[in-house]
């Protein structure tokens, strides 16, 4: 080829190029005013700025990304309209139609103006702010802020109240307003007047001179009803501020307070954790069956919608916000519980009695209900030990040892030897404080808890059967839906730890809960499932129902029977002899001494677990030593107060 001739080849394939670019440009390109306001509406509503119709693309999308971020995941964008074009003074803009939506579908509408430019033959957008929203200023935003409606509260058996909104009193001091004595004064009047307070002086001092300039320093929030035992005490003290809010109360100080939970105001962690789920504002529950049914007790979780300036507001050196929509406020929905006024005050009651952090759980055997969920901690707030704390039963288990052992072909009256110690795999067990009861029943071995005897018979029974027996009992059953847990019984892979787990010890673990479980499925004399909360809550939490217990065997009445029977014979001639002259129906119960932690000689925690008619109870005592010192006091106390 030609010198001349490759000349003209190139510059026919430039040509080729230059019109290719241009039908490429027409396709991409919007050459009306309307279809360039289509195209952008359609991104917009797209939330992805992919069109060749902007200015800076990657720019226009920064800024909407920057715009809407706060949003999140509370508020949706559903669509976005063109809804007319229009000219004036030398500015064509387009009229964009916008509709967000709440989570619960509640529509937020509004217009906006989509300044357009003609360059050549060719339109383009060009986002702004303000064509986002028009009363954002350039380099402002949208934020979000709660504004949740009143949340729904928790009932009790008969649809009494038992955790509502109420009011409190915050109480602090004002630093620079203080005299000599003020603290001292205010402490006193507190302490005095509210049981549960022990504030210390010296600390609240130590704040106050740590407080910058005239920070206010608080002290306590008190409910109405305890402020109005200090109020004329401390209301007229120099540097005392007061001011009156609404607080999620239980129905009185200390009211199942850990099992009902706590609610508060959401902090940073919470907002960061949740990956826009929960923002500023939100109030939730913390604990308890607060945490566990936030979502049906909050609601729909209300918000406004804030425009974020960029400038600080001049007065208070803060960013300006300016109201846009306020979503409708829309309450929760109360949540059913079991729980009994009366019974639970008497749990509560009993539970204050003991020396160590202690557990009340009471169950009716006849449906499974939840009657009273205690805990007491005189060291300060108790956590929820009844629903989910996890500790070796000790004898208490005996209940489910024994009931396989009978499923084994043991009977009440068959002798099985009760020795100071016995050996399994060279490892030595012993009765409590060295009992011998020598050739005796076994229910006379059970109404002792006579280690040795359950020890020695681990070989009648194998651990699968143990754990069977246990699910016969309950124990296993799930109570997830109301955020507890039951028990654990693992079988055992080697003979040492099946015999330590025949008197509740090895790799046993359970919760109060799960004992009183197992105590109401030996009186009703069929296998019971805890149930604590009533409607539809249940299917919030995707519980089941019935609370199954698996493939368990079914329990067998007479054995249940006799399990009752052996029950009784412990509270009349056995280690529960303390609690036989409660007034009312025959006790039943077993009481548990449960070995833990790695000191020597060990420490044990305090059991007892019974029934009395169509009542149930577990008590735990931590730390308490021997559940016929401990764990019996408690019973009594609760058994007295019910009767």
């Amino acid at each position: 080829m030609s010198k001349k001739s490759r000349i003209w080849l190139a510059i026919a394939l430039v040509l080729v190029l230059l019109v290719g670019a241009g039908v490429f440009a027409l396709a991409r390109l919007p050459m009306t005013k309307s279809s360039a306001a289509e195209a952008a509406a359609h991104d917009l509503a797209e939330e992805q700025l992919s069109s060749d119709i902007w200015h800076e693309k990657d720019l226009a999308q920064g800024l909407f990304d920057r715009v809407t971020k706060a949003l999140g995941k509370r508020v949706d964008l559903r669509s976005v309209s063109v809804d007319d074009i229009t000219e004036a003074d030398g500015r064509t803009m387009a009229s964009l139609e916008w509709t967000w939506a709440n989570t619960d579908g509640e529509a937020w509408q509004y217009s906006s103006q989509l300044p357009l430019e003609k360059n050549g033959l060719f339109w383009w957008a060009n986002l702004t702010e303000k064509a986002i929203h028009p009363k954002l200023s350039k380099g402002g935003s949208f934020e979000l802020r709660a504004n949740p409606g009143k949340r729904g509260n928790i009932l009790g058996a008969e649809g009494e109240v038992l955790m509502e909104e109420g009011t409190v009193v915050d109480i602090g001091v004002h630093p620079n307003r203080l005299e000599p004595d003020t603290i001292d004064t205010l402490v006193n009047g507190l302490n005095d007047g509210v049981d549960s307070l022990d504030l210390d002086a010296g600390d609240i001092e130590d704040t106050v001179d740590d407080a910058e300039g005239n920070q206010l320093v608080p002290v306590v929030t008190l409910r109405e009803d305890d402020y109005g035992q200090v109020k004329d005490a401390i209301h007229d003290l120099p540097g005392v501020l007061f001011s009156e809010g609404t607080q999620n109360l239980t129905r009185s100080r200390g009211f199942a307070q850990a099992t009902l939970g706590s609610v508060g105001p959401a902090s940073a962690e919470d907002i960061k954790e949740s990956d826009g789920a929960i923002i500023a504002g939100d109030i939730v529950g913390r604990t308890g069956l607060q945490k566990t049914f936030d979502a049906r007790l909050s609601g729909p979780g209300s918000v406004e919608v804030f425009g974020k300036g960029d400038a600080a507001d001049d007065k208070g050196g803060k960013t300006k916000l300016t109201s846009l929509h306020a979503f409708e406020q829309k309450a929760g929905e109360d949540l059913e519980t079991t729980l009994d006024v009366d019974i639970q005050t008497a749990a509560d009651e009993a539970a204050a009695t003991a020396k160590k952090p202690a557990a009340v759980v009471a169950i009716r055997p006849s449906d499974g209900q939840v009657l009273a969920v205690a805990n007491h901690d005189p060291e300060g707030a108790a956590w929820d030990r009844a629903l989910s704390g996890q500790y070796a039963p000790g004898s208490v288990f005996k209940i489910a040892s024994g009931l396989a052992l009978l499923d084994g072909g043991v009977k009440p009256g068959d002798d099985i030897d009760c020795p100071k110690t016995v050996s399994i795999g060279g490892k030595k067990f012993k009765n409590a404080e060295d009992e011998v009861l020598g050739s005796v029943s076994f229910a006379e071995d059970f109404a002792h808890s006579c280690n040795t005897a359950f020890v020695s018979s681990g070989d009648t029974v194998a651990g699968d059967e143990v754990a069977d027996a246990a699910a016969q009992l309950g124990m296993l059953s799930d109570a997830s839906g109301f955020g507890a847990k039951m028990a654990s019984v693992p079988v055992a892979d080697d003979e040492v730890t099946h015999a330590a787990q025949m008197i509740g010890q090895g790799k046993v673990q359970s919760s109060p809960l799960a004992v009183a479980t197992m105590a109401a499925s030996v009186e009703a004399g069929e296998t019971i499932s805890p149930q604590l909360i009533l409607g539809e809550a249940l299917d919030d939490a995707n519980a089941d129902d019935d609370g199954a217990a698996g493939d368990a065997a079914s329990l067998d009445a007479d054995a249940a029977k006799q399990i009752a029977d052996m029950m009784r014979k412990t509270v009349t001639a056995g280690t529960a002899t303390d609690i036989k002259g409660v007034p009312g129906d025959p006790v039943h119960g077993k009481t548990g001494t449960a070995e833990y932690g790695s000191d020597t000689p060990p420490r044990t925690h305090s059991w007892f677990a019974g029934f009395q008619g169509d009542l149930a109870v577990a008590v735990l005592v931590e730390d308490g030593g021997f559940g016929a010192e401990a764990a019996v006091p408690v019973a009594d106390e609760f058994f007295t107060a019910v009767n």
